[in-house]
């Protein structure tokens, strides 16, 4: 069984329904159909930059993209680590 990753997008999306920056930005995604499906923080915040002048927005998309990264680094991991160890 393979495990599938979902891809930036996908996974901001999971957000759509908080009440939330990024919440907001989700929605604002999901309305964007020409929102990159890229994952590299330097193309998806140029892009957001050229959208918006809002430095909210612009946090916002660079805290997500930096939680998306730990995510998946932290989902990588778990098949390759040791056990907790107290």
């Amino acid at each position: 069984m393979t495990i599938h990753d979902p891809s930036f997008k996908e996974w901001l999306l999971n957000f759509i329904d908080t009440d939330t920056n990024l919440g907001d930005l989700s929605k604002d995604v999901k309305k964007d159909s020409t929102f990159p499906d890229s994952s590299d923080k330097n193309a998806l915040m140029k892009y957001i930059e050229s959208r918006t002048p809002n430095e909210v927005v612009h946090r916002t998309l660079s805290a997500a993209i930096d939680l998306y990264m730990a995510a998946s680094e932290t989902h990588d991991s778990f098949s390759h680590r040791e056990p907790y160890q107290k």
